[in-house]
């Protein structure tokens, strides 16, 4: 039996160490570099547009409220005329003057001041009606006419808008005038800024009756007051 010699012997180990801490060692991976995106500029192309987001603002409900006053009733009973109208109203009648050689009375009742909304009455004799309606097609612009009847009563209504002022004008027809023979006027002018206005006032139009012999004393409703 031969024995080995130490130097082959410690050849022999060194190779066996060598192999064993090939075999036990781990290469570790090469850092992975982070992707970046590159925004590739084509030759003669304009500059992207940047986008911008917009938001529409809110839309804002205005509530215009409608506050109904309490109306109160008045009556002229020599005159057979009667209406309702908002109780603070100040509601006076005078007699109105007549162009030299006229005969007969005519009376205004003025319900707002400052012939905003007033009542002319006056005998049928008069012929007034037609002066009227040519007065109110005489308006710029030319007005709108109807034909509408209330409590018995019927009437040409004329109506024009101008720079925010609305005038609208009641001509009682000969033949609705009063058991007393005399018929009305009702005219008025609403303002563009009051929203309900000439609703309102229409609504006093709405009301307007002529009364009778019978109930012109006993009707509801306050003496209109007589002024001079």
């Amino acid at each position: 039996m031969q024995v080995m010699k130490p130097f082959g012997t410690g050849i022999l180990i060194i190779l066996i160490v060598l192999l064993l801490s090939a075999g036990c060692t781990q290469s570790s991976p090469a850092p992975v570099s982070p992707t970046v995106a590159t925004a590739v500029m084509t030759p003669g192309a304009p500059p992207a547009t940047p986008i911008i987001a917009t938001t529409s603002a809110p839309q804002v409900t205005v509530t215009v409220i409608h506050y109904i006053v309490p109306t109160k009733a008045w009556k002229d009973a020599e005159l057979h005329i009667a209406f309702k109208a908002p109780q603070d109203w100040i509601v006076t009648t005078r007699q109105m003057n007549l162009p030299e050689g006229s005969q007969g009375l005519m009376y205004k009742t003025e319900l707002v001041p400052n012939d905003v909304f007033s009542i002319v009455t006056y005998p049928i004799s008069l012929n007034q009606d037609q002066a009227y309606r040519d007065t109110f097609r005489g308006w710029d612009p030319a007005p709108v006419e109807t034909t509408v009847t209330f409590n018995g009563i019927t009437f040409d209504r004329f109506e024009s808008t101008k720079n925010g002022n609305t005038h609208v004008g009641y001509v009682a027809q000969k033949a609705s005038a009063s058991d007393i023979g005399f018929s009305s006027v009702l005219v008025f002018t609403a303002d563009a800024t009051q929203p309900f206005e000439k609703e309102d006032f229409d609504a006093v139009v709405a009301s307007f009756a002529y009364l009778t012999k019978d109930n012109a004393a006993t009707m509801t409703g306050e003496e209109i007051p007589r002024v001079r």
